[in-house]
């Protein structure tokens, strides 16, 4: 199984802890002016997160405390991970990654 298959098996196995959490969060931060637009984009920005941290985590074993530091500690992105998966699983950093991870 490719990575890339394993990525998605995952996504697959855990679809509805990994989407009732993004609407829990999201809705708990919500307010009474949040549109119902805003609310779906928070989410599914929120949904794309969570899924690509576990991918990050489960898959291609990537630590806690690096997921937690990408992107300045906003975590890990969809198209992290990818670039993960496309280097076969391993995690390069260039110069200017490593300034996300402080």
């Amino acid at each position: 199984m490719t990575l890339d298959e394993e990525a998605i098996a995952a996504i697959k196995e855990y679809i509805d802890s990994i989407a009732m959490n993004a609407v829990n969060m999201v809705y708990e931060a919500s307010g009474r002016d949040t549109s119902f637009a805003e609310f779906m984009e928070a989410v599914t920005m929120k949904f794309n997160q969570f899924s690509a941290e576990l991918v990050a985590s489960e898959v291609l074993n990537v630590p806690p405390r690096t997921i937690e530091s990408f992107n300045g500690g906003d975590g890990m992105t969809v198209e992290d991970v990818q670039d993960i998966i496309d280097n076969d699983g391993e995690l390069e950093l260039d110069d200017g990654d490593e300034d996300d991870l402080h």
